[in-house]
């Protein structure tokens, strides 16, 4: 087989390293989402990775499990704490006025599949700092997901039981009493752990688990 110019080098550099291209940010940040999307209808449980069969997976470990699919590093190399991931650009870095920005104030779009979504309230949360101020109050984070488009997030979500995908303008206005604002954090090269971390990544939920 003959490769010409360019392009042919840039193709069997491509096939040697076994990606068809090089991925544009673009492509990995759909490719979160639709990693996201595999969890559909898993259950929710606090703390919950996949370890094992019939574990559920909680709403950052949906996340965690898209995120080691778009990369090379497992999901233990994200940090579970915000006030830490998102300084160190873990799954991108905050968007600009959006961070924290109130509910009612949110203009979808604005946002773009892939983005992560930071669900704060003024409850204080003593396991770690405040993740900034909201109307001149601090705020803590409470949720979070992926935003997937057209108005839509994919959420590991306490309230529904299981891992859905539904509008969040209108999730946000039925919990408008849990959750204040939201901070917006996009990825322009894909997740960005401190550190990689590689070991046993998390099951991919059977059929009968992802219809549940």
């Amino acid at each position: 087989m003959r490769w010409y110019g360019t392009v042919g080098t840039a193709l069997l550099w491509a096939s040697v390293s076994g990606e068809a291209f090089a991925q544009t940010p673009r492509d990995k940040n759909e490719k979160f989402v639709a990693a996201a999307r595999e969890v559909l209808g898993v259950s929710y449980q606090f703390g919950g990775r996949m370890r094992r069969p019939g574990e559920g997976i909680d709403c950052q470990g949906v996340l965690f499990y898209a995120a080691e699919r778009v990369s090379r590093c497992g999901w233990k190399s994200y940090s579970v704490f915000p006030t830490q991931s998102v300084p160190a650009g873990e799954l991108g870095q905050p968007v600009e006025g959006m961070a924290p920005i109130a509910t009612s104030e949110l203009d979808v779009s604005r946002l773009q599949p892939g983005d992560v979504l930071q669900l704060v309230g003024f409850d204080e949360n003593p396991a770690e700092p405040r993740i900034g101020l909201l109307k001149e109050r601090p705020v803590w984070v409470w949720h979070t997901g992926v935003y997937s488009g057209g108005g839509r997030w994919i959420v590991g979500d306490h309230f529904a039981g299981r891992v859905v995908e539904v509008d969040l303008a209108a999730y946000l206005a039925e919990h408008a009493n849990v959750y204040a604002g939201l901070v917006v954090t996009r990825m322009k090269e894909g997740p960005r752990p401190t550190r990689c971390r590689q070991h046993r990544p998390m099951k991919a939920p059977s059929p009968t688990e992802a219809a549940r």
